[in-house]
Formats: C-alpha cells, sequence, structure tokens
C-alpha cells in the first residue's frame, strides 16, 4: 500500500501546475478577440491584439487555419512580420495556436494561425507530410529570419535564392552578442532561434516560442526544413528592431545563449528539447594573402545534415575566400580540403585539392563549390563527415594559360619508338613557352599508320578510372580527379580494356577478355584502354589540341 501511495503521489508531483488551456477551431467565431505575444525588441515578449477573421477547414492535410487581424506594436505599418513564426495567440485567455502563415505584398496584417492541437500531437509524432507552398495569392509560413554574421554583403547575395528556396530571409544582423547571457529559459512569446552555424560565423533562423511544456518547447507554427527528425542547436535571441518592408518586414535578431537543441521539424510546428545536445561539423579555415601577406583562421561548426551541411560549407568558404581576396581584382586561389570521414565505421580521411582563378577576386565559380558538396552527398548514400579543415591560399594574379598547339620533333617514327611531344602553352600576358614530353610509340602490331594524342586542361580531362560504383569508389574519385594545372595527354593504345564494380581494368590480353566480355556479366562493359599522361604546370590552364606522327611501314 505504502509503494501504491507513493506512485500516485510521484505522478501527482509531475503533473504541470496550471493545465493548459486551449480552444479549438470549431470553437471560434469572427470577431472574437483575443491577443498574442511576440518580442518586438530586445528579449520581453510584449502583447499584440488579435481578432478572429474565420477558419479555412483543411487548409492542409488534416489542418485547418486560423484567420486572425492583428493590431498594435506598428503592425498596421509593418503588417504581419517574418520572425513572429509561433508568436502564442489566445482568445478568453485560453491558446488556440500559433501566427505561422501570411500573404506577400499584404495590404492588411492579416495572418494565419496553426491550431494548437496540431502542434501539440506533434510531440509524439513520427515525420510527417509534405510543406505546403504558395505564391502571392495563397497562404505561406512565414519566411524565418537568417540572423548571419561574419558574412559580407556579396556572399549573403551569392547565396540569397538558395537560402529563399528554404524559406530563409537571410540578414546581416552580427554573431552572438558576446558578454550578453541568457535567462536559461524559453517563455510563450519569447525568441528562439535555430543555430546552423556558429563560431567565428554565425547562421541562426530566429522564430517565436509558443509553448512549454516541460522541457519540450513549440514553436513557429510551420515546418523550419520540412525534414521531420532532426538535430540543431536551439538558443535564446535577442531582437534589436523590425525592419520595415512592402514586400515582407522581418526582425531582425541575434542568437544570445544555446539552450537545447531541435529534436522535430513537422508540419505543424518545430519541437525542441531543453535537456538535448546537437552534433555539428567542426571546421577549421586558414586563409592567406599571398599578396597581401594577411593571415586568418576561422573556427566554426555547422548543423550535421545532408541536406544543409554542404550549403553552409560552401558559405563559410567563399566567406573566407573573399576575405583572404580583399579586392575584386583577379584572383588566383588554390584550395586543400581535408575531411575526415566514417565510411563503414571505418575513420577515412579524403583530400582534394586544386587551383582556381576567378576575374571577380573572391568571388567563386561553381567547379569551386562542387568537391565540397560532393564531400557530404553521393548517389551511393552520404558519407559521416566529422571534421573539414580548409586552407585557401589566395594570389592577386591571374595564373591563366591557353594549351595552343601540341606537335612531335619528327614526321615519321618507328613502332616502339620515343619520340618527343613539345607543347605550346600562352600564359596570360607572357609569351608563348614550349613544354616537352618523352612519349613512347605502342610497340604491338596493328594496322594503324598515324599515331595521334589529344593534349587537354585538367578540368577538363576524363579522370584515369570508371565510373565509381560505391561510396568507396566516389571518394577515391573525388581525391583522384585531375587538377586544373594539369595538361593531360590522352593516347589511345591498341589494347582493350574493361570496366568492372568501379575498377578500371587496362592492357588485357585477348584471352582474359575472351572469358570476361561476356554479356552475361552484365557488371562487365568494355572500356578504350586510354594512357594517361599527366604534365603538372603553374597556372589554371585551358584550351585543347590534337598531335599526330606518320608510323612508318613494317
Amino acid at each position: 500500500m505504502t509503494r501504491l501511495l507513493l506512485t500516485i503521489f510521484l505522478g501527482f508531483a509531475v503533473l504541470p501546475a496550471h493545465a493548459l488551456e486551449t480552444l479549438r477551431p470549431d470553437q471560434l467565431a469572427a470577431g472574437m478577440k483575443g491577443y498574442g505575444l511576440s518580442v518586438f525588441k530586445g528579449t520581453k515578449p510584449e502583447r499584440f491584439e488579435v481578432e478572429i477573421l474565420g477558419v479555412l477547414k483543411n487548409a492542409m492535410p488534416k489542418q485547418d487555419m486560423i484567420l486572425i487581424r492583428t493590431t498594435g506594436m506598428d503592425l498596421e505599418k509593418h503588417k504581419v512580420i517574418a520572425g513572429m513564426s509561433g508568436s502564442p495567440i489566445y482568445i478568453d485567455g485560453k491558446l488556440i495556436g500559433a501566427l505561422a502563415y501570411g500573404w506577400a505584398f499584404e495590404n492588411e496584417p492579416i495572418a494565419g494561425v496553426t491550431p494548437i492541437h496540431n502542434m501539440l500531437a506533434e510531440l509524439g509524432k513520427q515525420p510527417a507530410a509534405a510543406p505546403a507552398t504558395g505564391n502571392y495569392g495563397t497562404p505561406r509560413p512565414l519566411l524565418t529570419p537568417l540572423a548571419l554574421g561574419g558574412f559580407s554583403a556579396r556572399t549573403i547575395e551569392l547565396f540569397a535564392d538558395k537560402l529563399a528556396g528554404f524559406g530563409f530571409v537571410p540578414a546581416a544582423t552580427g554573431g552572438s552578442g558576446g558578454t550578453r547571457r541568457g535567462t536559461g529559459q524559453y517563455e510563450a512569446g519569447g525568441a528562439i532561434g535555430v543555430q546552423l552555424i556558429r563560431g567565428d560565423l554565425n547562421a541562426t533562423g530566429v522564430g517565436t516560442v509558443t509553448h512549454v511544456d516541460g522541457r519540450r518547447i513549440l514553436a513557429f507554427g510551420h515546418p523550419m526544413f520540412h525534414s521531420g527528425q532532426i538535430l540543431a542547436p536551439t538558443c535564446e535571441a535577442e531582437v534589436h528592431t523590425i525592419l520595415s518592408s512592402m514586400e515582407r518586414s522581418f526582425k531582425m535578431a541575434s542568437p544570445v545563449a544555446e539552450l537545447g537543441a531541435l529534436v522535430g521539424d513537422w508540419q505543424s510546428c518545430i519541437v525542441a528539447d531543453t535537456q538535448a545536445k546537437a552534433p555539428m561539423i567542426p571546421i577549421q579555415i586558414e586563409a592567406a594573402n599571398r599578396a597581401t601577406g594577411d593571415q586568418a583562421t576561422y573556427r566554426l561548426e555547422i548543423v550535421d545534415n545532408p541536406t544543409f551541411s554542404p550549403i553552409l560549407a560552401q558559405m563559410a568558404v567563399v566567406e573566407t575566400v573573399s576575405a583572404a581576396s580583399g579586392s575584386s581584382r583577379d584572383t588566383t586561389v588554390r584550395l586543400t580540403l581535408e575531411a575526415q570521414l566514417t565510411l563503414d565505421q571505418t575513420d577515412r580521411t579524403v583530400t582534394i585539392t586544386d587551383t582556381y582563378f576567378n576575374p571577380s577576386g573572391g568571388l567563386l565559380s561553381p567547379a569551386m563549390l562542387q568537391p565540397i558538396a560532393a564531400l557530404f552527398q553521393s548517389p551511393f548514400g552520404n558519407p559521416s563527415v566529422k571534421q573539414l579543415t580548409v586552407k585557401v591560399s589566395a594570389d592577386q594574379t591571374r595564373q591563366t594559360a591557353e594549351i595552343r598547339r601540341a606537335f612531335f620533333s619528327k614526321t615519321e617514327v618507328d613502332r616502339g619508338e620515343r619520340v618527343t611531344l613539345s607543347l605550346v602553352l600562352k600564359p596570360f600576358g607572357q609569351p608563348e613557352l614550349i613544354k616537352t614530353v618523352p612519349i613512347a610509340i605502342p610497340a604491338v602490331n596493328g594496322t594503324e599508320k598515324i599515331f595521334s594524342l589529344v593534349v587537354m586542361a585538367g578540368a577538363a580531362a576524363p579522370a584515369d578510372l570508371a565510373p565509381p560504383d560505391s561510396l568507396a569508389d566516389h571518394l577515391t574519385a573525388l581525391e583522384k580527379q585531375h587538377h586544373s594545372t594539369d595538361a593531360v595527354l590522352l593516347v589511345q593504345t591498341p589494347s582493350q580494356g574493361l570496366q568492372y564494380r568501379g575498377k578500371l581494368l587496362k592492357n588485357l590480353p585477348a584471352s582474359v577478355l575472351n572469358v570476361l566480355d561476356d554479356d552475361s556479366r552484365r557488371d562487365i562493359r568494355a572500356a578504350a584502354d586510354l594512357h594517361q599522361i599527366v604534365v603538372p604546370t603553374d597556372w589554371v590552364l585551358t584550351g585543347q589540341a590534337t598531335a599526330q606522327i606518320s608510323i612508318r611501314s613494317e
């Protein structure tokens, strides 16, 4: 009996002091009035007034939308503000839901509210439905202000469209407040941030807390990433001001103090847990400008998510390259990426190096960003990236050259003879120069009377590998891509090669070919047996050339 009474006592002890009082959409009528809470400046929630306009039934899958008109706190001027997502709305002192939706270029501060009973159901729900989208005439989730610290205007502009595609409105507002400390708790109507990048660079999506259920926090009233189960650090946020806009006003805010983690991203809201911790990927970037002697080291962390991690890593590299360049002059950038990965429970280090040229200073070409994305995503699954180290060296000169032509030192050769190939390069702003390469003419018998080869710039030359057949092959291919400073000589040999499960088999005897080249073996495909000769240079190369020489008759 004593044990039973103790169990009952403890059961009552964990109940909240005041049960949450709510109203469902079918209990609401047009004209009912109430209020909402949101932070408009600082960290303290303030009250604004609301009036019920009606209920849109089944506005989303199994979810109604409550229409309200808002007044007070200059909302007549600002209209519905991005960053108010999650603001709790009360009628007769009872919670009805979270302000979450709006219309672009609206003339009145009218918003859509996500019912609270849909949000409460998300506390124990599995990954949910697809996001609702819309145009100017349909409701859509309010944009989430993305507070960016340490990023230049041109980096923000470069990624603005991509960020907008995820529902963010980027704003350069600075990083953490440094000495300012948070309260250590969330409250309804308070500002909450989801940290995507933290450290020397910062990116934090800002919204509003709707309801605190013990250690669990309901916020936003709409999805943030449409990701279902996701982990990302959450934090208290401070609102500096409201930036009023005809299209969509938004809160300018900064992170204050980390508190818990995002654990769910559902149709009706996001869910945070104040006791959860989110794993992050540490990144160290060393940037140097060889022309000015400037050097800087950036230490930051990005959220560990296959969709967002590559974008965030690209933003960080773009910013540091821009900072290292320091101008809009011609810039040659040498980049080294070293990633610590876990593949099939085995640690692996992948190192990618290359040199790039851009006539607009630190603004990068797409080719420079592709290896970063490829480290996180592949057609064979996504490796687990544990750490990324980036070294950037910028030189404010144009170190490029064009492949003009190629020719042999003789007009005729015997099979098996060695001959010299002259490769003519034209560096930018300099006279032509010649690099010589010894070439061995294949000694095998054949009917060919002409021997030819093609010289290509490394960025355009095919890798000396079979197409990847696994995640391990994919990572190996990244490391073995030709450098843009390589001149690659492609020599067609008389022998035949085969591709087999990501492996390239060359110079195979006829007996092996007869056994392996069988239609019943569908993993095996014929492949040209190209011999590749790589000639390193000091320039980022463009162009190509062909050289031919006659073979003497037997």
